[in-house]
């Protein structure tokens, strides 16, 4: 299961502040810093089966890597998102226009998906192009990763601009994530959001 915080940030002086809290330095694993370029390719049927069904399937390129990965029974309150998750590697850069769903062969899932899809065609519906700068955090209680995204989601024509923190939790204590989440969002004044970059580009549509 996916578990992480999302807030928005609205100013980006605010960006450098946070990477340079002196409470993160002192937990964060100094190896962990990295900047990736992500362009995320999310699919679904002409009338939107997935979707209704509480599935996304996107194909994601993040750096040098390709990953397929897909989400359901989510969930978000004040911030905090929930949903099952698999993540598989892709070799094929050119399953970012062309999805195949036995890429998740390995999990019961898979069946799940084939049944919902039927002979239905996956299209694309979004691009989501940004930069994720990354930490990887440990208190001692709990073990996450914040990683601040800027970028676009471009969907039907129109762009949405993206600039929000997430935590996402790795190991640990939930409770614990959350308290970090909400220092964060006091002392920077980040807005808790719940809606996920996938549905904002739904919404442009």
């Amino acid at each position: 299961m996916e578990i992480e915080l999302k807030y928005l940030i609205d100013k980006d002086e605010v960006i450098e502040q946070i990477f340079q809290d002196p409470y993160l330095s002192k937990i964060k694993d100094k190896n962990s810093d990295e900047e990736i370029e992500m362009h995320a390719v999310y699919f679904d049927t002409e009338d939107r089966k997935l979707y209704r069904e509480g599935m996304a399937f996107r194909v994601r390129k993040e750096g040098n890597k390709l990953v397929a990965t897909l989400k359901w029974n989510g969930s978000s309150e004040e911030g905090m998102h929930k949903r099952e998750e698999i993540n598989v590697p892709v070799d094929d850069e050119e399953k970012l226009k062309t999805p195949d769903i036995h890429i998740f062969d390995q999990s019961e899932m898979c069946q799940v998906l084939s049944q919902v899809v039927g002979k239905r065609k996956l299209i694309p519906l979004m691009d989501i192009y940004f930069k994720r700068r990354q930490m990887r955090l440990d208190t001692g209680k709990s073990i996450s990763e914040l990683s601040v995204d800027q970028g676009q989601i471009v969907c039907n024509g129109k762009v949405a601009p993206i600039s929000e923190l997430e935590i996402e939790l790795y190991s640990g204590e939930e409770d614990d994530m959350k308290a970090l989440g909400d220092d964060m969002a006091e002392k920077y004044g980040l807005i808790a959001e719940n809606t996920s970059k996938f549905k904002r580009g739904l919404d442009l549509m």
